[in-house]
This record gives C-alpha cells, sequence and structure tokens, in this order.
C-alpha cells in the first residue's frame, strides 16, 4: 500500500516533534495553573479549585501518556486496530504492549469523568439553597468519596469491555490487514505484540457477519464514553437556568464569579468536544456503521486527541478573573486589569489591589 499523502503526520520526525510539544506545552501551562490556584487566594472558589487541580494532574498524564505510548490508530472496514509505536518492547520473556495500551485507555478516559464530576460539582453549588438536594450538607470528604469510587468504577468499566471483547486473539491477529505492516513496518500477527482491537465485522464463510460479543462490547463502551456527555449537558441546562433567574437572589458579585466559572467550564468543555470527542467518535463509529476502511487516516484524528490536554489550563487562566489578573501580575505583562467597575495597573499599591480585585 501506497503512504497516504498526509502520511508525514504519523510519522517521525513530525508525529515525535508534535507530541513532544503538546507534551512540553501541557506541562508548562497545567503547572502555571497548579501554581495559581494554591496561590491566589479566594474563597469565593473554594473546594471548586481542587477539583481544577486534579482536572490540571490528569491533563499532564494524558500528554504524557500520549508522549510515552506514541499510539497509532489504524482503521478498517470493520473496526479499529491501536497499538504503540513501540511495539514488541519486552520486559524479561513477556510483550507488556496490549497492557500499555490498555492503560494509556484508562488515563486518556477519566478526563471526561472528571469533567463531567466538575459540572455535577458546579451544578449543585451554584443550586444550593434554590432547589433542594441530599447533596446539601455534604463536607470536601463526602465529594472526595464519592469521586473516588465512581472513577474506580468508571475505569474498571472500560477496562473490563476492553478485557472483554479487545485484546488481541488468535482471529484478531489473523485478520490484520497487511497494509499496518507496509506503511509502519510492525507485524502485529507476531505473538509478541499487543494491541488493542474493535473487529465488528468478521469473515465467515467468505461472508462479513458481525462479531456480537464486539458489537455488545462496543456499545457498552460508547455509552461510558457518551454518559459522561449526557451528564454534562443536563448540568449545563440546570447550571444555566439557575443562574439565569430572576429569582435566584444573587448579589452582582456572585452572579458575576458564578458565570466567571461557567463560562471556563463551558470552554474547557468546547475544547475536549472538538479536539476527542468529535474525533474519537468517528474513530469508534464510522467504520462499523459505512464499512469504509479509513486506513491511517485514523492517525491524524487520534493525533488531534493530543491538543486538548495542552491548552484546557489556558482558558481556565483567561476566564476565571483572579487568576486571569494573577498571571498578569505574575509575568508582569503590560495589561490593565478590570475588576468590575475599577481598573487596577501594575503601579497600583497591592493592597488597594487585593481589596479591589474580585471575579
Amino acid at each position: 500500500m501506497v503512504a497516504p499523502v498526509y502520511a508525514w503526520v504519523y510519522e517521525a520526525p513530525f508525529h515525535l516533534i508534535s507530541l513532544g510539544t503538546t507534551t512540553a506545552v501541557s506541562l508548562f501551562s497545567n503547572v502555571l495553573l497548579l501554581y495559581i490556584i494554591f496561590t491566589t487566594p479566594s474563597t469565593s472558589i473554594g473546594p471548586y479549585r481542587y477539583l481544577l487541580a486534579v482536572f490540571a494532574i490528569c491533563d499532564v498524564i494524558t500528554s504524557f501518556a500520549h508522549a510515552a505510548l506514541q499510539p497509532l490508530c489504524h482503521l478498517t472496514v470493520s473496526g479499529l486496530y491501536f497499538f504503540s509505536r513501540h511495539v514488541g518492547a519486552m520486559i524479561g520473556a513477556y510483550s507488556f504492549d496490549t497492557v500499555f495500551c490498555l492503560i494509556f485507555i484508562a488515563t486518556f478516559y477519566q478526563t471526561f469523568l472528571i469533567l463531567a464530576y466538575h459540572y455535577v460539582y458546579r451544578a449543585t453549588t451554584v443550586t444550593f439553597g434554590i432547589k433542594r438536594s441530599f447533596t446539601d450538607y455534604w463536607s470536601s470528604k463526602h465529594w472526595i468519596v464519592l469521586g473516588v469510587v465512581v472513577n474506580i468504577l468508571y475505569i474498571a468499566g472500560f477496562m473490563g469491555v476492553c478485557l472483554f471483547a479487545f485484546i488481541p486473539s488468535d482471529e484478531t491477529r489473523a485478520l490484520v490487514p497487511s497494509e499496518i505492516l507496509e506503511l509502519y513496518g510492525i507485524d502485529l500477527q507476531n505473538a509478541n505484540s499487543g494491541f488493542a482491537v474493535i473487529s465488528v465485522w468478521r469473515p465467515t464463510n467468505g461472508e462479513m457477519v458481525l462479531h456480537v460479543p464486539s458489537l455488545i462490547a462496543l456499545f457498552m463502551l460508547l455509552s461510558l464514553f457518551g454518559g459522561t456527555a449526557i451528564v454534562i449537558v443536563y448540568c449545563i441546562w440546570r447550571i444555566n437556568g439557575v443562574i439565569m433567574a430572576a429569582d435566584n437572589h444573587f448579589t452582582g458579585r456572585t452572579r458575576k464569579m458564578q458565570l466567571d466559572l461557567f463560562h471556563a467550564l463551558l470552554i474547557q468543555t468546547a475544547i475536549p468536544v472538538l479536539f476527542s470527542y468529535l474525533p474519537l467518535a468517528t474513530i469508534l463509529v464510522f467504520p462499523v456503521v459505512s464499512g469504509i476502511s479509513l486506513g491511517p487516516l485514523g492517525n491524524v484524528l487520534f493525533s488531534i486527541t493530543s491538543i486538548f490536554p495542552s491548552v484546557d489550563a489556558f482558558f481556565v487562566l483567561f476566564f476565571i478573573g483572579r487568576f486571569r489578573i494573577a498571571v498578569i501580575r505574575l509575568f508582569h505583562l503590560p495589561f490593565e486589569t478590570h475588576t468590575g467597575s475599577s481598573v487596577e495597573t501594575h503601579t497600583t499599591d497591592l493592597k488597594r489591589q487585593e481589596r479591589s480585585s474580585r471575579f
């Protein structure tokens, strides 16, 4: 098979440079966010700062996972083959390729769960005292325990689905398209090569028939993936309704603070939607429903997903007013900082700045 014109996207050196760049940007932006979170006093944000911190840490982990695994995603007429550029790496006498792929999946997908958790927490906080909820008197410990338990169950669900139908078998090794060896120089039919595979349509007696276990597993995977999206959409509707309601009794300062956090969260959602949800939906669904092999185009789509962990933090820093002001001061940027009706410049007395700054 002749390499496509866009092969440079997933081949060396561009692929390595791209992953190295996104990882470096991710490390810088998220470490900066963590520094601003824990050095900028703000009683208005409260425990929510810890959720922002967890999300930043997960973004860094995801970026490093991209750089370490250097994943390749080859689409077929019936699904996909997902594997590392370092296929064949042995630890002792054992190949851990498949294990590394599953670890990457775990770190990658937990980002969506944490994002959904952000929305649940914000919705509960915004509606506190307005709409009754069993979480009204929860402490930070309750939220932490809930987050840990749900995260464990969610990742266990993903791992269970993958182990049920998406790990290599003799059949899926035999079905490996010949162009994978031609394009990447990687022999996935070798027993020492590990990967993750979705193969919903398989040849039987000369015909392509549905492989029911793979179909069920794909449905479960999409349900877990789409479940976070449903939670996010519901919470957006709920939060927006409360903030915009005329009878919510918010003060002007509180309303602006809630809107700042809400807008930051919306942007924090738009990035993974554009750079992760949509590419992943295409990767998982298109081959199965169309029967068309997009081949190495899957690498281009999956490369896009490495962007969102590196840029998320910048939007949070910009849209949360106090964080934005802190960055301007930290780097002595030549910008005025507007805080409500007052305008603060770098020549303003620090005490006066702290007294007048707000979201």
